[in-house]
Parts: C-alpha cells; sequence; structure tokens
C-alpha cells in the first residue's frame, strides 16, 4: 500500500467538502486531481482505480487522494453508498510512498518523532479502527463549511487536527515487517545508542559506529538517507531539546544543565543553544518563566 505524506500540517488548506450519496449504477468519472482528497466512507462499497491502484470507499474507511494522481471508478455500484469528502491544497507537493518507505519511517519512535514532526502520513487506504469519533469530526467540518464561525481560522485548524488524529491512528495499528530493512536496522541501532549516551560528551558517530559493529561511513550514509541529517547533527539535537526541558523545570545553573546534557563546556552549550533556537539559555529560561506565573 502506498502511503500518501503531506510535509506541513500547518500549511494545508481546506477547500471545500461535502457527502456524496450515490446511486445504483454509479460509477466514478475519470479525473486528474488538481488538489488532494480525503475521504471516509459511510456506508456501502465505491470501488476506484487511483493511477492503477485498487481502492475501495467502505464504512470506515479513510481513502486519500494525492492531487496529481488520476482517478476513476473501476466498476458501477451494486447498491446506494455514500461518504464525506473534502478537497484540500499544499503549498508544495506531498510525497507518495512505497509500503517500504512507510515501514522505515514507522519503524521506531525516534525515526517516527523527528520525520513526521511537522507532517501527516496516510495511506492511500486505511480502516478506522474506532470510525465515528472521526465520522463525527467531519460532521463538524462541513457544518462548520455551511455555518462559518467569525474566523475561518477554525475550520482549517479543525481540518488540520483530522489530519493528526488520522495520522495518529496510523501510527498506532502500523504492524511493522518480519523483517527489517537494513536502513532501518542500522538507523534504530544509533537512535537506541544516542539515546542511551545522550550526556555523554564522548558521544560520536565514531564512537556508535564502534559500539554497533559498522563501517563508520556506512553508518553515516544510512542514517542520512533515513533522517535527513548527520548523526552529529542529530545528537545535537537530542541535547538541545534536554536542556530546554532542564531548563524549563528547574534552577540549575547553566553550567550543571551544560554539563548534563552532554555538553563539554558552557561556552560551547551557549554557542550551539543559540545557534539553534535564536536565543541565549537564560532568554529562554526567563520567556518560560513569564509565561508560566500567575498573580492570586
Amino acid at each position: 500500500m502506498r502511503h500518501f505524506l503531506i510535509p506541513d500540517v500547518a500549511k494545508v488548506h481546506a477547500d471545500n467538502g461535502g457527502q456524496a450519496i450515490l446511486n445504483h449504477g454509479w460509477i466514478h468519472p475519470r479525473r486528474l486531481l488538481s488538489s488532494s482528497v480525503l475521504i471516509i466512507g459511510i456506508k456501502g462499497s465505491v470501488r476506484l482505480s487511483v493511477d492503477g491502484e485498487d481502492l475501495e470507499v467502505i464504512h470506515g474507511r479513510m481513502v486519500a487522494l494525492p492531487a496529481g494522481t488520476i482517478h476513476e471508478g473501476s466498476v458501477p455500484i451494486s447498491e446506494c453508498a455514500a461518504y464525506y469528502w473534502m478537497h484540500f491544497t499544499l503549498p508544495e507537493p506531498g510525497g507518495i510512498l512505497s509500503q517500504s518507505e512507510a515501514d522505515t519511517i514507522l519503524s521506531s519512535e525516534g525515526v517516527t518523532n523527528h520525520l513526521l514532526e511537522n507532517a501527516a502520513f496516510l495511506p492511500l487506504q486505511f480502516d478506522i479502527p474506532e470510525p465515528e469519533p472521526f465520522a463525527t469530526a467531519f460532521r463538524e467540518l462541513l457544518n462548520l463549511q455551511e455555518r462559518p464561525s467569525y474566523t475561518g481560522w477554525k475550520f482549517q485548524l479543525l481540518f488540520q487536527c483530522l489530519l493528526i488524529q488520522l495520522t495518529e491512528a496510523v501510527i498506532r495499528e502500523h504492524n511493522p515487517p518480519r523483517e527489517v530493512s537494513p536502513s532501518s536496522s542500522v538507523v534504530y541501532g544509533i537512535l537506541s545508542c544516542v539515546a542511551e549516551a545522550l550526556t555523554d560528551p564522548d558521544l560520536s558517530i565514531k564512537r556508535v559506529a564502534s559500539t554497533l559493529g559498522l563501517n563508520l561511513d556506512y553508518a553515516g550514509r544510512r542514517f542520512k538517507k533515513v533522517m535527513g541529517m548527520s548523526v552529529g547533527d542529530y545528537i545535537l539535537k537530542e541535547r538541545i531539546k534536554l536542556a530546554m526541558s532542564r531548563l524549563r523545570q528547574g534552577s540549575d545553573t547553566l553550567e550543571s544543565v551544560a554539563r548534563d546534557c552532554g555538553f563539554g563546556s558552557l561556552r560551547h552549550f551557549l554557542r550551539q543553544f543559540k545557534a539553534e533556537t535564536g536565543g541565549t539559555p537564560k532568554e529562554f529560561r526567563s520567556r518560560y518563566r513569564m509565561m508560566h506565573v500567575n498573580s492570586l
């Protein structure tokens, strides 16, 4: 099953939607999609061919049709059918990925959280485990479309939230393949090593590769192919995240935070923190405290 990667959920724009109610004998006309479509089946069966791949809209099933694909009905419907639909557009094209590429993205929590940090990720066809809340959300969207709020952002945010909730359901229901690809296995091993030794200032790709018994260049290339960044950049990103958590939760000195988060020196910590966040640790801690002070 192919998957639809939507790079930035916050930039998705819901255009218009509705409820299709279809009579016996109807067949979907052939169309080249200029926008993407999200469908959730209500009743009956509608069979579609999407770029030659057979999909079926039935009760409780989500179907995603990416822009740029050609879809058409494969057979006339044999009984009355109905589904919800919503056209939406993206500022940049989404990606259509193979099942093996999807398995790599969903191979471990670390890979998933990194690669899907701002994204939605939907199979072209997915049976929703508990479909009623999603159908309810879709009805709310359509009601809001007919009776708009004072701000159009509400409609957009509800649709973006629906994409996120569907992605969460896909992640929960993913069944990893019995045989893990070489790339996934290498990346999983590196992520485990990094998590275990993140606070050690001597942690490096060289040390990780040695621990796993891997060639240094091979390990680096495999990791970057999957994660889109070097092991060194990933280590820095995770250390900054840990430092931000420490700065929010306590009043430890900056020297202590730097040491406990794996930075070799306070100077190195300050330089990298500002490069990554645009501000100093003191400014970050001050802003956080100002946001969380209540006057009684």
